[in-house]
Formats: C-alpha cells, sequence, structure tokens
C-alpha cells in the first residue's frame, strides 16, 4: 500500500509540525511509519494560516489535501514560536500580582543577574553596556499582602484577607486579563495562595488566576515567581493563539485535542495548565529526533545541529541520554522551567549582513530576515541567504520547490555596496561571508564540547534544519567527529523529532530531607524521616500526574513514572538529578542505595577526590515523569543500490563558487537519490526545502536507510 493509500483510509496518522521563525516544517506519518514533509513561510501574525499551509504542502506530495488528511490523524503536534514571541515582542496579557508583603520590589532585584543573563561572552566583560529591562509587570499593579508561612509550611501568619479583595478590586479597575499569585513557602503549603484564589474568583468571576505553587512549586523563590509570571503573562495570551490553531485543525476535520512539545521533551494537549513550559520547543525536537536516530545508528553520543533562518541550535546526547536543566533562562529571567538542555546563538542562513560602527567589520546576525528571506525576497537589505544564491548554491527558481521565487538581481544590487566597502570582488566577499557564519557555528559547536570536557571524536554529528545541508562542509571543518550525517529531510528534522516524543508530564516538588552520616540513634531517626518525606512527595506527584491524565482521556494506567532525586552534600548549593528505578524507598538500604547512585553521578562531573560524604547529604527537590509512550515514524531499512544515482536524479551542472574560484557543481534531485548511492563534489543536492553542498575532494553516501554519511576525499 502506497502512502498516499493510508492517508487516504481509516488507518491512523500522526501530524507533527515546527513553526520556526523563518519556516514552519509539517510531517505526516502512517500508520506503517511512512512519512510526508512539508514547509510554509511562517505566518507571525496568524500561525494557523502557516499550521495549515505547511500541512497542504506536506499532503500535496502525494495530491492530497488537509481534509483528506486531518479527519484520520490520531494526534497533531503543533511546537512553535508563539510563546517565545510573545515574551521577545512584550506582547503578553495585562497582569496583576500579588505577592507576600514587603517582597512588593522583587521584580526589579532580578535576583542580581537580570543585567547579565541573555547577553554575549563580550558584553558581560563590559558592564557599561548592560541595561535592565522594566519587568513585564509594572510596579503599580504589583501589591503585597501581609501573610507568612515558615520553611516548614507552617502558618506563622494568617492572610490577611481583606488586603486580597482591595488589591483584586484595584486591578480590576485597571482591567487586568489575569492576576497572579506568588507566597514565600508557598510550595511547602499552598494554604495562603489557595485562599487568595478563592477570593478573586468572589471578586473577578472568570478572571484568570495563576498560583506559583500550582505552575511550580519548588523553592527558590524567584525562579517560582519567574515562572508565574511567564504563565501569566505570556501563557494565557499563547493559549487563544493555540485556540486559533487548534480552531484551523478542527475546521479540517480533527477532532481531536491539539498537543504541543514542552520544553522537557513531552507532549501534552494545548489545554494544559502549565503551558508556559513550551516556549521553547522547535530545538527540543530536534534532539529527540537525535536521540532516536543515535539509537538507530547504535551510537549513544550524539551532537544534535539545527541550522535555520535565525539561529544555530546546539543539543548533546551523552551516552544515550538527554540532559535536563531544571532553571534555565528565558530572556533576563531565571526560571523553573524543566528543559532538555540546548544551546543557541543568533547566526543562520537569514542573518543580516552589516557593518560594525566601532570597528567598521563585517558582522553577521544576530538580526535575521526570518521568513522575509533576505534582499532576493523582501527584507531590506543583504543576508547569507542573498550570498549563497549569488555563489550558484541556490537555484532562485527551487527555493520552496518554486513556490517562493527569489530575485538574483535584487541581491546582487544589494550585496555589490558592501562587497565595494571591503575592496572584495562580489562573490570573494559573498564567501567570506558564507565563512564567517559557519566559523561562528563551528566555534560556538566545539566550545560546548570541550566545556563539558568531550571530544569531537567521541560523536556522531548530525546536522539539520533548512540551513543545515547547506552549511555542513564549513561547520565540520577541521572537527574530527566519528561520523558526520544529515538528512533527506533535514529541513523537517525538528518536526520529525517532535513525533518521538512521549506523551509526558513531569512535575517537581520541595521538601526537606536529610540524611546525616552516621548510623547512631539520632541519624537513624533523621533517615527514616527523610525516607517519609521522600515517599510522600512522589505519591503525591503521583497523583497530580493522575489528576491530569484524567482531565485528558488518557489511561494512567499506561504510564510509566520515572522517579527523580536531586541530591547535593549539606550546605552545597547545588545539587544533580539522581533516577530511583524503584516505586519509592523501602528501607534504610534503599536510602543507602539513593545516595550511593548521587555520588556515582557527582564523579562524572567532578574528581572522586571531590566527594564530601562526611558532610552528610540533603535532598530538597524531587520529580516524577508520567509517560505514554507514543509510535515513532519508521526509518526503514531499503534496498541498497549502487553508487551511480539513477538518471532520474541528475539536473545537470550549475557554475559557482568555491575558494576562490568558478567551479562546475553536478546538481542532483534529492528525492531521487537511492540508498547506496554516492556523490562526489563538487556536488549541489536538491530539496524543495534544503539544499546539500558537497565541496570538491569530499563525498557523501546514501546508507541502507538512506541516511546520508558527509566523508572526507571521493571514492569510485
Amino acid at each position: 500500500m502506497t502512502t498516499a493509500s493510508r492517508l487516504r483510509g481509516q488507518a491512523a496518522n500522526w501530524i507533527a509540525l515546527d513553526a520556526g521563525g523563518t519556516m514552519t516544517d509539517a510531517v505526516i506519518v502512517s500508520e506503517g511509519g511512512e512519512f510526508l514533509v512539508g514547509k510554509y513561510l511562517t505566518n507571525k501574525q496568524d500561525e494557523s494560516l502557516s499550521f495549515i499551509g505547511s500541512i497542504a504542502d506536506a499532503a500535496e506530495t502525494e495530491r492530497l489535501t488537509p481534509g483528506a488528511v486531518l479527519p484520520h490523524s490520531e494526534v497533531v503536534v503543533y511546537a512553535g514560536t508563539i510563546m517565545l514571541n510573545t515574551l521577545l515582542s512584550k506582547t503578553g496579557s495585562k497582569v496583576g500580582l500579588l505577592l507576600t508583603q514587603g517582597f512588593e520590589d522583587y521584580l526589579l532585584m532580578e535576583k542580581a543577574e537580570g543585567g547579565w543573563l541573555g547577553y554575549p561572552y563580550s558584553d558581560r566583560l563590559h558592564t557599561v553596556t548592560h541595561h535592565h529591562d522594566p519587568p513585564v509587570i509594572p510596579r503599580s499593579r504589583v501589591f503585597g499582602v501581609q501573610e507568612r508561612i515558615d520553611l516548614f509550611g507552617q502558618v506563622i501568619v494568617p492572610i490577611n484577607e481583606e488586603q486580597v479583595r482591595r488589591a483584586t478590586k484595584d486591578l480590576v479597575a485597571s482591567e487586568v486579563e489575569a492576576i497572579a499569585v506568588m507566597f514565600l513557602f508557598s510550595h511547602m503549603n499552598d494554604a495562603h495562595e489557595r485562599r487568595a484564589a478563592e477570593i478573586i474568583a468572589k471578586e473577578a468571576p472568570g478572571l484568570p488566576v495563576v498560583l506559583s505553587a500550582a505552575m511550580a512549586p519548588t523553592h527558590k523563590e524567584y525562579t517560582r515567581l519567574a515562572s508565574v509570571v511567564a504563565q501569566a503573562y505570556a501563557g494565557e495570551r499563547a493559549r487563544g493563539h493555540f485556540a486559533n490553531v487548534e480552531s484551523r485543525a478542527r475546521d479540517g476535520g480533527f477532532a481531536k485535542e491539539v498537543s504541543t512539545l514542552l520544553g522537557h521533551g513531552g507532549t501534552v494537549p494545548v489545554s494544559t495548565p502549565r503551558l508556559y513550559e513550551s516556549y521553547v520547543s522547535g530545538p527540543v525536537g530536534g534532539v529527540l529526533g537525535g536521540q532516536y536516530i543515535g539509537e538507530i545508528l547504535g551510537s549513544g553520543n550524539v551532537v544534535c545541529c539545527d541550522v535555520g533562518g535565525t539561529s544555530f541550535d546546539v543539543g548533546i546526547v551523552r551516552d544515550g541520554t538527554i540532559p535536563i536543566i531544571r532553571e534555565p533562562t528565558l530572556l533576563s529571567l531565571r526560571t523553573n522551567i524543566p528543559m532538555i538542555q540546548t544551546e543557541s546563538i543568533g547566526a543562520g542562513m537569514g542573518s543580516e549582513l552589516g557593518i560594525h560602527p566601532l570597528t567598521g567589520k563585517l558582522t553577521v546576525g544576530p538580526r535575521s530576515a526570518g521568513s522575509d528571506v533576505g534582499r532576493c525576497l523582501r527584507w531590506p537589505t543583504p543576508t547569507i541567504t542573498d550570498c549563497h544564491l549569488l555563489l550558484g548554491y541556490l537555484d532562485p527558481n527551487n527555493f520552496l520547490g518554486g513556490d517562493v521565487p527569489l530575485d538574483a538581481e535584487a541581491a546582487r544590487e544589494a550585496v555589490e555596496p558592501m562587497a565595494r566597502h571591503f575592496h572584495a570582488d562580489l562573490l570573494d566577499f559573498c564567501e567570506k561571508a558564507h565563512l564567517l557564519v559557519t566559523d561562528y557555528m563551528r566555534e560556538f559547536l566545539a566550545n560546548m564540547l570541550r566545556g563539558r570536557g568531550y571530544g569531537t571524536q567521541e560523536y556522531t554529528m548530525l546536522m539539520y534544519g533548512g540551513g543545515g545541508p547547506l552549511g555542513l562542509a564549513d561547520v565540520v571543518e577541521g572537527l574530527n567527529f566519528a561520523d558526520v550525517v544529515t538528512f533527506p529531510f533535514a529541513a523537517v528534522f525538528s518536526a520529525f523529532g517532535v513525533l518521538c516524543a512521549p506523551r509526558r508530564y513531569r512535575y517537581h516538588q520541595s521538601t526537606i530531607a536529610a540524611c546525616p552520616p552516621g548510623n547512631d540513634s539520632r541519624s537513624l531517626g533523621i533517615k527514616a524521616a527523610a525516607i517519609d518525606a521522600i515517599n510522600a512527595a512522589w505519591e503525591s506527584l503521583a497523583i497530580r500526574a493522575r489528576r491530569d491524565f484524567e482531565l485528558h482521556g488518557w489511561d494512567f494506567d499506561e504510564a510509566v513514572l520515572s522517579r527523580i532525586a536531586y541530591i547535593r552534600f549539606t550546605n552545597q548549593l547545588s545539587d544533580f538529578e539522581v533516577p530511583w528505578p524503584k516505586e519509592r524507598l523501602d528501607s534504610l538500604d534503599d536510602l543507602h542505595e539513593l545516595i550511593r547512585l548521587f555520588e556515582h553521578v557527582y564523579t562524572t562531573t567532578y574528581p572522586k577526590q571531590a566527594l564530601y560524604s562526611e558532610a552528610g547529604h540533603m535532598i530538597m527537590e524531587l520529580a516524577l515523569s508520567a509517560d505514554i509512550e507514543t509510535p515513532k515514524p519508521a526509518v526503514p531499512i531499503v534496498e541498497m543500490h549502487g553508487p551511480k544515482p539513477p538518471s532520474a536524479a541528475t539536473k545537470g551542472h550549475r557554475d559557482g563558487y568555491w575558494r576562490g574560484r568558478t567551479v562546475d557543481f553536478a546538481l542532483f534531485e534529492m528525492d531521487e537519490m537511492q540508498a547506496g548511492n554516492v556523490v562526489n563534489g563538487p556536488a549541489v543536492i536538491e530539496h524543495p526545502a534544503t539544499t546539500l553542498l558537497v565541496p570538491p575532494d569530499h563525498h557523501i553516501e546514501l546508507d541502507d536507510r538512506r541516511l546520508i554519511h558527509y566523508r572526507r576525499g571521493t571514492r569510485d
């Protein structure tokens, strides 16, 4: 049965989308694992248009329409930039904030980091460049409430209910769209926050109320505050955007809830209360896909590199495991949002070219044309894409399969003045601009690995994104990876990775559990109390998981529960994530085994001499992940063919520019390439959504799954 017939039939389909700053990518997977891919320029004003446009582009591959696919789809997952764009553009909801009295200026304090977070290294060295962004909730809409709960969860000062009523009335009068509440130590006892919510609901029926204890019941009140503000300010506004996307899907015949991808790598319906956890999901999808491809290739160590039009995103899979960070930076805020660890720089194939006002040197990015591509389309200034067009790497009549024609003459007119400014030949200037952006990427990639003590030779490098295959050759130049791989579907790889994500909720909760050294009666009593506190927290998190699963109609009995403890040596400020393989701690031996696992994790980062067991151990946070695995897209083994590509794949030749000279590039059509084919450079392999550049003295090979391996040298 063909992919088209499967998609037309009653078998379930899965659809995943990744809405980036430039393109919205779609992957449609049939029950048998075959998939179709599509792309559409992201509509930043109404993402529902690019949502349906990318699905239509994928369906068109088999002469289908969204109406022929959506009614038979089991899952639609939309990972996008809605949350992040809301925060970047400062277009969130009008929010009021209730805090414990005496802490009304907490947002202004920024945990002493706000002038540094998000700045590049060079700017962090020079404080004269620092500035503090005004808080998204102005001081006039922040109210203090007399109340106090101590660190053990005991009520010390009852909540002043009249102050809550007056604050609510004032905020309603100022026409707020949501109210956030964050009281000290509410993660240990949320009674005061819940009472405040009851009063607000009575005074302002229907007004959204966001409680910090419901969003992030963990210690470190500033990160808890940042999280609740992110949800109230951006999450509630983004909920409306997601509703538009879901409405568009329903109009196309999709009868279920649209899901989104959260930062920790799980998918949930867009109705989730903690929507703020989805603020950066595109790079996360790529890392999930990279982990899956690593399993297929038999490599547990994978570097995942995503080159888009706007940014270069890198994630690392080590020993088959994806690291999770608990306090990522969200603009200038340190949040409490568990997220797969990725790092990014503002360097992409749509990056804008400029001249530094002080040094006079050529600059690339961080500003990007995004979906406006470059001067060759509708961006007012030249970009790297304009350079690639002039260098002969891109076909102006085959951008997005010809749906978006590019104007090479407009690119020339835009770039020539910059080339003259630098006293350079036009094509020589274009190549130097290309090398500058790939140098940024290579240096960033190498420093990420070196900074963690890893060598490139330990890793398989995966390069994807719409610009990944084009920049591949120069990004990996001089880096000795064990293997370098890209994909025929590189342009939609992050959307492919979204389909590798399980349905997942992840929960965190603070506790106080001490494990002192020694086995005297006092120490044993403290350890027994610690065991009870840890088990109680995990049981509480499992109850929350069951409640959320029931909310969406998921079968909780199908879920696989993973329990995690965050452990530190007593009086240390940082802790480490330690998975626990059982349901609970059943004995003192179990607690000691948990500590042994922590010390093993600790010594993967620090030498054994750094162990400080005689200080004892502290557990101040616990987590639980509830997962339901979903079918992954198939990357099947196919019949191998000879090294020579079929005649249908050959497209002739085109002059291009490489290392200061004109080169005759052989042209190939990527979709027509077969497993076993070999292409020696210089060559350009074209796909409607991406372009693979193979330089002289290099070649590519397609393996038995049609994955593309990039190699040095030529092959007969």
